[in-house]
């Protein structure tokens, strides 16, 4: 009668996984003035909202570690999140054999299994806070989406202005801050 043997190993992993989630969008401009006039008026109001320039590119991270680029000169606006966790797993890897002379490889084969265990455990870790980075960064692009498109309204209605300026005499502006209606009466 013989016996069976019982190869049983343990594995722990220690990793950082990490994700990042973004979207690119575009700031809606009308072409009302020159490009780099334009581009000003848009540096200027981001930098009034906290943004810091670099370049042609004014950035601004929130608290929350969501990033908001945009390029003055396009328009561009790209909204990413990154994050990392530690992630500390172990894993069992067992195997019997009834020859006392495979337990060496039964060992080999066990630790193989238990490795990959924890690969796919540690997959599923980054998948997990992939998901939870996507769902944040969801949570806060209705804030960013109002600001953004404030933004827009505000940079409009200042290219308005100077352009009325280059046409002629500006002798009566109304703002509806309400409506967000704007008349400007021009003597040409």
């Amino acid at each position: 009668m013989s016996r069976a043997y019982r190869v049983s190993v343990s594995e722990s992993l220690n990793r950082v996984v990490q994700a990042e989630d973004g979207l690119c969008s575009k700031l809606e401009l009308l072409p009302l003035l020159s490009r780099e006039e334009l581009a000003g008026l848009l540096a200027a109001e981001l930098e009034g909202r906290g943004f810091t320039r670099d370049g042609d590119v004014a950035v601004r991270t929130e608290s929350d570690g969501v990033r908001i680029a945009v390029d003055v000169t396009t328009g561009d606006v790209s909204i990413t999140l990154a994050d990392q966790a530690d992630v500390k797993l172990t894993a069992r890897g067992e195997l019997t054999v009834a020859n006392p002379g495979d337990m060496k490889e039964a060992e080999v084969k066990a630790r193989e299994k238990a490795r990959s265990r924890l690969e796919d455990e540690a997959k599923d870790a980054s998948e997990r806070l992939r998901e939870q980075v996507t769902r944040r960064l969801e949570g806060r692009l209705r804030d960013l989406k109002s600001e953004l498109d404030a933004v827009s309204n505000k940079v409009t209605a200042d290219a308005l202005k100077v352009r009325a300026g280059q046409l002629g005499t500006v002798e009566e502006i109304h703002e509806d801050a309400a409506t967000g209606s704007l008349t400007i009466k021009v003597r040409v």
